[in-house]
């Protein structure tokens, strides 16, 4: 594809994209435009060799500022199971504004996005109803995932890794005020500077639950004065920063787990102190025997049901098997 798109659906449903192979040089691989519901998009490969590796500035606002994979359709599409690599931004849900149709009751999951000239998935300026980004992992693209802003909610990002970004791991701006809940995500960068936080305006209700977050030679979060606004909070996450500031929230600098909890009342139930990855260097996040994030999550019913031990561990890799489920499904009484 070169300026447009590889596989284009409109106004379809129930159409099941699967098994390509889309080599584009500036254009999407798949877009699924606005009437289009109920679809599922699987097991494709994108690529651009060129758009990841030059300079932001050279892209942002040009030709080049396109989507591997783009959902700006109806309700109900399924993303999974795709490998995005070089494009501007890797997935998208966006470009809906207020409607509450546009890329609503979204799964994205399973899906592998590397070497993105902006970020590994843009959920911007759309509802996020429902929207719900799980087992993903985003490595080494400009940023990680961005929220900036959702209008409703909930949107739930989870059990995600976000390693390596240039810029930040999660990204908030721009007056979003919808709810979003961040549950068991593993997010830090090998690439010095670069915070697992780092919002570039005004957002609200954002929940950070069981995270593990790094900061490379910056705090784990860099909120600056005029971001925060009302209803975000932290609590059950790991903390961990190399340097002398842990924190950074409303341009107030942090530097220990005490000082943030009595500055700012977040992570009463969260910890602080290197995560001890098997081997971050080479990708792997999992956790050593001796980590401080094993048994340390909050329970959250529907979300963390699975664990080895006392509590989940934080962050997105449990330490050992999961185990069975500890909330068996409840029992089926209406069959009509």
């Amino acid at each position: 594809a070169s300026g447009a798109s590889a596989i284009q659906l409109a106004s379809g449903h129930g159409s099941w994209i699967a098994d390509n192979y889309l080599h584009s040089f500036g254009g999407r691989g798949v877009f699924i435009r606005l009437g289009s519901y109920d679809n599922l998009v699987e097991r494709n490969t994108v690529r651009d060799f060129r758009v990841g590796v030059w300079p932001w500035n050279a892209t942002k606002s040009h030709d080049e500022e396109i989507t591997g994979i783009s959902n700006r359709g109806g309700r109900g599409n399924v993303i999974r199971a795709n490998t995005v690599t070089g494009t501007f931004d890797g997935l998208d849900a966006n470009v809906g504004d207020t409607d509450e149709n546009i890329a609503a009751d979204a799964d994205y999951y399973d899906n592998l996005v590397t070497g993105c000239g902006d970020d590994a998935i843009e959920t911007d300026t759309v509802s996020g109803i429902n929207l719900r980004l799980w087992s993903n992992t985003f490595d080494g693209n400009y940023g990680g995932i961005s929220m900036a802003p959702i209008y409703q909610g909930p949107e739930y990002v989870v059990y995600n890794t976000v390693s390596n970004y240039r810029r930040g791991g999660i990204k908030l701006s721009i007056s979003g005020v919808g709810q979003g809940w961040l549950y068991h995500n593993t997010i830090m960068s090998n690439v010095a500077g670069k915070p697992a936080v780092w919002p570039s305006g005004p957002y609200s209700n954002m929940h950070f639950r069981n995270n593990i977050l790094v900061g490379n030679g910056i705090g784990a979060v860099n909120d600056d004065a005029g971001e925060s606004q009302t209803g975000n909070d932290f609590d059950g996450d790991l903390v961990y920063a190399t340097g002398g500031t842990l924190f950074r929230w409303k341009d107030v600098n942090y530097g220990s787990l005490s000082a943030l909890r009595s500055g700012t009342g977040f992570e009463q139930a969260g910890r602080a102190g290197d995560p001890l990855f098997i081997s971050p260097l080479t990708g792997d996040l999992t956790l050593q025997a001796l980590s401080p994030a094993i048994d340390g999550a909050i329970r959250v019913p529907g979300i963390n049901d699975r664990f080895t031990g006392a509590a989940p561990d934080m962050g997105r890799f449990e330490h050992g098997p999961a185990g069975p489920d500890v909330i068996p499904p409840a029992a089926i009484t209406d069959l009509r």
